[in-house]
């Protein structure tokens, strides 16, 4: 009995000096969701950034880091160590370079502490994007332009995908002058490399202009579409004009005065050109001797057979004066006068035949229309030309116009004018080419064509100019355009 005693009481002294082990804490392991954005070479993790708990507790001091690797590839297992913060507050982000472009990868953040183990989270897959290739244009240019005319190289054409040179279809050269719209022209230059600037008979360049130039290359991959470099700019300059006119011929034939120019030269930037944006063709002539001795008379004409030529009534000019004649032509943006040499011709006094004289009388009572009227409007606008109108009390209607050119037309007629409405008949047997219903209000007079109400013309009372013919032609031409 006695020894089973101190068997119980050695055993009871032995558990109580056995050391006592420690509680081991309740560990987690705690990882969020993952958000990854990819490009076609590498990828950006964002994940909110994971920790462990002791008992409920977050502990922090664990080492984080990705494992990701190629889709069944494992042996290309990689490890990420390095982290930032990510905007999001309390989220960090791993940044991964040298990707495959169109490839599947797996990853999984993991934890690792040494105290209390590691654990690995849930595999996500993540695809970087399919490659684009990146196409550009390659030209070196350089422009030499003048007035009318440029000249453009192109060095270095190249059509690249990648930085890489690809064959070539064609190329194409547009150019166009910059304003409000803008007109390409198009220029097949595949191969070369000076273009001139007109080409393949297109207009030339105007003047001290501004022009966007731009090429396009197409490559002989289907596959590739056709690339068009950046708009580049140049400007032309005022072009060089040289002026050749050969003297004036007058003479008198019959009742016209016949002015011929044999040979006009006209050279920008010594090209020949009849026409022109810039390029007017005009006779001049005056009286010699006049008062300040100018230029009494600026006529427009066409050039015909590379001269100029131009018939007058004689009766614009007086009898037995003497007038000088010169051929002008304006050429260039800068507008200057290029004029020939001057020749004097006398007009011969009267004799001889008698111009036909108007009716002495008319059919109609037109008193109170009677006097010198001057078109001051029509059709609601200031004319671009002249017309002023005599009217007798018996129904007389002399017109004198310049409508076709700077010289006066003369033209008689006689009027029927009833209720207000007035029609008329030139002397050559030619009616008017409307009849008018007139108004009549002081010193101005408004005409409104009976068939267009919109044909308004309004005549205000004035004196007849100097230099009015007196006569009309012996030969009336029918081909003249007549205002009434």
């Amino acid at each position: 009995m006695n020894r089973y005693l101190y068997i119980l009481l050695g055993a009871l002294l032995f558990a109580a000096c056995e050391p006592t082990t420690p509680k081991q804490p309740d560990v987690a392991f705690c990882f969020g969701p993952v958000e990854v954005t990819t490009t076609e070479s590498s990828a950006s993790i964002d994940l909110l950034k994971p920790y462990i708990t002791l008992d409920g507790v977050k502990y922090d001091d664990a080492v984080i880091f990705l494992e990701y690797f190629a889709d069944g590839n494992q042996a290309s297992l990689t490890r990420v160590t390095q982290y930032s913060a990510s905007n999001i507050e309390g989220h960090i982000l791993f940044e991964i370079e040298g990707l495959e472009p169109n490839t599947r990868y797996e990853g999984c953040i993991c934890i690792e502490d040494s105290k209390y183990g590691s654990q690995r989270g849930d595999r996500f897959p993540f695809t970087t994007q399919e490659h684009i290739s990146t196409c550009a244009v390659r030209c070196d240019t350089e422009v030499v332009a003048k007035g009318i005319v440029a000249t453009i190289t192109l060095n270095s054409v190249a059509y690249l995908v990648d930085g890489e040179e690809q064959e070539i279809e064609s190329v194409a050269l547009e150019y166009a002058r910059r304003g409000a719209t803008i007109e390409w022209t198009m220029l097949d230059v595949t191969g070369k490399q000076l273009i001139e600037l007109p080409s393949n008979g297109d207009d030339y360049l105007y003047e001290k202009s501004k022009y966007l130039y731009r090429v396009t290359v197409t490559p002989k991959s289907a596959d590739l579409e056709p690339l068009t470099s950046e708009q580049e700019e140049f400007e032309t300059e005022y072009a060089e004009v040289t002026v050749n006119i050969s003297q004036p011929v007058v003479t008198l034939q019959g009742d016209m005065l016949s002015v011929v120019v044999d040979s006009v030269e006209v050279l920008f930037d010594g090209v020949k050109l009849d026409d022109y944006h810039y390029l007017d063709y005009y006779i001049y002539y005056r009286e010699s001797g006049g008062e300040g001795f100018v230029w009494d008379s600026e006529l427009d004409v066409e050039k015909e057979d590379g001269g100029l030529s131009l018939k007058l009534d004689a009766d614009v000019f007086a009898s037995g004066k003497e007038y000088e004649f010169a051929a002008v032509v304006v050429a260039g943006a800068e507008r200057k006068v290029r004029m020939s040499e001057i020749t004097t011709f006398a007009i011969p006094e009267q004799g001889g035949n008698t111009p036909p004289t108007p009716p002495v009388s008319g059919d109609a009572d037109t008193s109170d229309l009677v006097g010198t009227w001057h078109l001051a409007q029509w059709r609601g606008a200031e004319p671009s030309f002249d017309v002023y109108m005599s009217i007798t009390e018996d129904g007389v209607v002399t017109l004198y116009q310049r409508i076709e050119s700077r010289a006066w037309e003369l033209f008689y007629s006689t009027v029927e004018f009833e209720d207000g409405i007035i029609s008329g008949t030139y002397t050559d047997g030619v009616e008017w080419g409307a009849s008018y219903s007139v108004a009549l209000d002081g010193d101005t007079m408004v005409w409104t064509d009976t068939l267009d109400a919109t044909d308004i013309s309004i005549y205000t009372r004035a004196e007849l100019p100097a230099g009015l013919p007196q006569s009309q032609s012996a030969v009336t031409r029918s081909s003249v355009e007549r205002f009434l």
